[in-house]
């Protein structure tokens, strides 16, 4: 039996598509909804560079330069958040699947397949937060979807608050339907899909926080 991914179908109706997925002998569509995925992730990284969010430096900057030459760094910044969400899109949707693929005997189709149903919650967090930034000037650390205003009052370190800054409502939503859809898929016990999903969430929660606490641009 033949299955077509149903993005939306995979994330909400999650309880019946998961015996869809696993009786399905063949995926069909994953690698252009993938893509099709993918550049969603630039298009909403762009949109929210557009914006200015992230782009606090360039506003210190503003009485310093030109205002064409601020133009022009505000271009470049548009077009790097543009990439970076590409990159971003990508990695999400492949890294999990790989990682998951090397600890089990699963098709790798049907795990990219499920990636697929979490990089939209990522998607989605990255658009409420736009709002959130305009109207309450509120910066990643302070998002009320994350654990890290919480960090800010227990710890100085901006290693440590920028890590639980990337541990949000959205992201433990993402690792529920992982886990989920996993642990129908594959007969290891519910324990070790746990520590699989958590293992690779932890990851990117750890890589995040350093690309957040290096600040590239200060560096540029």
């Amino acid at each position: 039996m033949d299955n077509r991914v149903e993005v939306l179908r995979g994330l909400f109706q999650y309880p019946n598509y998961t015996y869809k997925l696993r009786d399905s002998e063949e995926v069909a569509g994953v690698w252009k909804k993938a893509t099709l995925l993918i550049l969603l992730s630039g298009l909403v990284f762009g949109f929210s560079a557009y914006f200015g969010i992230g782009s606090e430096y360039l506003s210190k900057k503003l009485t310093a330069i030109s205002r064409d030459e601020y133009e022009m760094h505000k271009l470049l910044f548009m077009g790097g958040q543009t990439l970076l969400g590409l990159v971003f899109g990508a990695v999400m949707i492949f890294l999990p699947a790989l990682f998951f693929w090397t600890l089990s005997d699963l098709d790798l189709k049907k795990l990219v397949s499920v990636q697929l149903f979490v990089l939209p919650i990522f998607l989605l967090e990255k658009l409420i937060v736009i709002p959130l930034a305009l109207l309450l000037g509120l910066t990643q650390v302070s998002s009320p979807f994350s654990l890290g205003i919480i960090a800010q009052y227990l710890t100085g370190n901006d290693f440590l608050i920028y890590f639980f800054a990337s541990i949000t409502l959205f992201k433990i939503w993402a690792i529920f339907i992982e886990y989920k859809y996993l642990k129908m898929l594959t007969e290891k016990s519910p324990r070790i899909i746990l520590s699989m999903v958590l293992g690779i969430n932890l990851i990117i929660w750890i890589f995040a926080a350093l690309f957040s606490f290096i600040q590239f641009e200060k560096i540029l």
